[in-house]
């Protein structure tokens, strides 16, 4: 069609989105606001995994609606692949012959209705860009993240079998980044390449030779505010710094060095811990709070429901996020939305979140001294409630740069673009 046909009704775009639901965090609800955000300015057809998020698909547009310009499509995952899907090392061999089959599902809506832009969503790991590359429409890719590997020098961090498994998947990540024909070839073919962070940036054009896009993967719907929650169990109780932890506990994520440095404060700041989460390292990590003396500070609430999730927000004075191999990190950016000043390590995604205004970046150098400067930045907030204060007002308005609305304005004008070029 001419630039004058396009120009004359709104760009058809499809969106391969295996993982969308409403209502959902991660990779799901990344995928839905991303295609609710672009159907506000394009005809957009999503096509998405069916087994998992047909069924709340479906349920939200029967209660709510159909949505203007959007409409979804559903591939099946197969019974046989579920089962395949849990058995270690098959994840991205059962997720690539759902590719396939929405690659062929792909031809067909394209012979039908012609997309003027393909593409490629989630999930946002590399190592699997799909088939879209070969329709006969330009072809943007990403968020793409998983780029990013584990420090060498922190691995004692992540216990004896984390530390093979995450040295393993440095190598394996950085030859399968240069050698894979297939990623190449797409990032080649691509009219665009989004990465989910500055890091994945650099990857990329260091392994691929391309000038990607940075796009965050994920996105808030809402600012939560800074309400206080009262704490019911003891409101008469002495100042102390409530400090929140939320993620997987798992090797990358690196609650140890936040132990270690609540168990070098001084006598005179007094805190309180709360761990949101769970994982196969808990007993570990359990062992080691109560081996320092910080467990009598610490409350290990494991996994909640979102509600109760936002309420932690809401309690504490400051977020710490001590992951050492994060594509972007969800959590910062709740705790941001939520007013929390954040403490994090100077790297990866939280590198971008985070800024002067709304907290404290650790330079990743070595253990030892990340956990000195994680108690010194502990401290610090601790001892001056006015800088707390202005670093949440400063988080309110980092995390409005990443409201879903902003990323679909964002995104909207990477297909603008895309669509401009001659065919």
């Amino acid at each position: 069609m001419s630039i004058a046909g396009r120009e004359s009704r709104r760009a058809r775009v499809l969106q391969v989105a295996y993982a969308c639901g409403p209502g959902r965090g991660s990779e799901p609800g990344a995928g839905w606001h991303r295609a609710v955000e672009a159907a506000r300015s394009f005809d957009v057809w999503v096509l998405c995994e069916g087994r998992e998020f047909a069924g709340p698909i479906r349920r939200h547009l029967e209660a709510h609606g159909p949505i203007p310009g959007l409409e979804f499509a559903f591939v099946f995952k197969r019974g046989y692949e579920e089962c395949l899907q849990c058995v270690p090392g098959l994840y991205y061999f059962v997720y690539n012959l759902w590719q396939r089959r929405a690659f062929r599902e792909a031809m067909r809506l394209h012979g039908q209705v012609g997309f003027d832009l393909v593409h490629q969503v989630n999930l946002s790991g590399y190592r699997e860009p799909g088939y879209l590359g070969k329709l006969d429409a330009p072809l943007v890719w990403g968020p793409v993240g998983g780029t990013q590997n584990y420090p060498w020098r922190f691995l004692p961090e992540a216990g004896p079998l984390g530390a093979v498994a995450e040295a393993l998947r440095n190598v394996v990540n950085g030859l399968q980044l240069r050698l894979s024909w297939r990623v190449g070839n797409a990032a080649r073919k691509a009219a665009a390449v989004l990465a989910s962070s500055s890091t994945n940036r650099r990857d990329l054009g260091r392994a691929l030779g391309i000038e990607a896009l940075v796009l965050s993967d994920v996105g808030i719907e809402e600012i939560f505010g800074r309400e206080a929650v009262v704490d019911a169990k003891d409101p008469g109780r002495p100042p102390s710094l409530r400090v929140l932890w939320c993620g997987e506990l798992s090797p990358r994520k690196a609650l140890s060095l936040l132990i270690k440095a609540l168990a070098r404060l001084p006598n005179d700041v007094p805190y309180e811990l709360r761990v949101v989460g769970d994982g196969r390292l808990r007993s570990r990590w359990q062992r080691l709070a109560r081996r320092t003396g910080v467990a009598t500070h610490t409350e290990m609430l494991g996994k909640l429901p979102r509600p109760e999730v936002l309420d932690q927000y809401r309690w504490a004075d400051v977020f710490v996020f001590t992951s050492l191999r994060d594509t972007t990190g969800t959590v910062v950016l709740e705790a941001l939305a939520s007013g929390l000043p954040v403490i994090c390590l100077d790297h990866q995604g939280a590198h971008d979140f985070v800024t002067e205004q709304c907290g404290i970046k650790i330079p990743l150098s070595t253990p030892g001294q990340v956990v000195g400067d994680l108690r010194d930045a502990i401290v610090a907030l601790a001892r001056d409630p006015d800088r707390r204060r202005e670093f949440s007002a400063g988080a309110v308005a980092r995390a409005e740069e990443y409201l879903w609305s902003r990323n679909g304005e964002r995104l909207a004008a990477i297909y603008r673009q895309v669509l401009a070029r001659p065919r």
